[in-house]
């Protein structure tokens, strides 16, 4: 008998055409997870596009899942997005 956790430093979900610097927006993820919320970690979509910067603010789990509030703390320019996505692709075995 035991408890699975991931502790991660990548939030990956489906992620709102409008995001901006500085709001705050609610995600929720499958799984018991534990987000870094000390430090910034990378907020990218479900197919691995780096998307920008994020600070968890709030953070529980609940029923196998994970729900909690962002903050976007930076938005990558495309250039950025595009090397940070081979690198996450490449380094997470993604096709």
């Amino acid at each position: 008998m035991g408890f699975k956790v991931e502790f991660n430093s990548i939030v990956r979900i489906d992620i709102p055409e409008d995001l901006e610097t500085g709001k705050e927006y609610t995600f929720e993820n499958q799984g018991s997870r534990v987000y870094f919320d000390d430090i910034p970690i990378w907020l990218l979509k479900k197919d691995w596009i780096a998307v920008g910067e994020i600070q968890i603010i709030r953070q529980e789990r609940e029923s196998g899942n994970t729900k909690g509030t962002f903050k976007v703390l930076y938005l990558y320019s495309p250039d950025e997005s595009e090397a940070l996505t081979k690198m996450f692709r490449r380094m997470y075995g993604w096709q």
